[in-house]
């Protein structure tokens, strides 16, 4: 049980490593100055999806090694174990975000002093709830792919040969 919890809170933290990420590979959209103010041209707005984009892959990366590692560490198998894990990594989502526009560039508007040509990035920005749904999902959709998986390798068991111990429920016991 402790290790369950363990597990589960290292996947909730794992938020703040992965918002260091996001704002280290994200790349903003860049507004430019000019003579009548900051204006962003839709090639320097593609930086907006890119941000949003990068924040999904991190998740779905981040959910998929949740979901194998809890399934790895977390044996046997329970209802909560799932629903703990997509709740750790709802919480690891919200933390990344949270962090990542903590530290990533600050609003446009407070940029000061500057002089036509200069470029000053957007914030990071997640403007949708999609993106925070990757993150549970696709750690439940790794759980549960890696726990069937490995249910299937028992069915490679000769017929005569006897289940593995670890393997047994206590109803199943004599």
């Amino acid at each position: 049980m402790r290790r369950r919890a363990a597990v589960i809170a290292a996947i909730a933290l794992s938020g703040l490593p992965a918002a260091v990420l996001w704002w280290w590979l994200a790349e903003p959209a860049r507004w430019r100055a000019t003579e009548r103010g900051l204006v962003l041209t839709e090639q320097q707005a593609t930086g907006a999806f890119q941000v949003v984009a990068m924040f999904t892959i991190i998740g779905a990366v981040l959910g998929l090694v949740a979901g194998v590692v809890t399934w790895w560490l977390t044996s046997p198998a329970r209802w909560q174990t799932p629903v703990a894990l997509g709740l750790a990594a709802a919480i690891a989502a919200v933390l990344c975000w949270r962090v990542g526009t903590w530290i990533g560039p600050g609003p446009v508007r407070e940029a000061a002093g500057l002089d036509p040509g200069d470029t000053v990035e957007a914030p990071l920005a997640v403007d949708s709830v999609v993106p925070f749904l990757v993150w549970p999902l696709v750690a439940v959709l790794a759980y549960t792919v890696a726990l069937y998986v490995s249910a299937d390798h028992d069915a490679d068991r000769e017929p005569d040969e006897e289940p593995r111990t670890e393997q047994l429920s206590e109803r199943s016991s004599p």
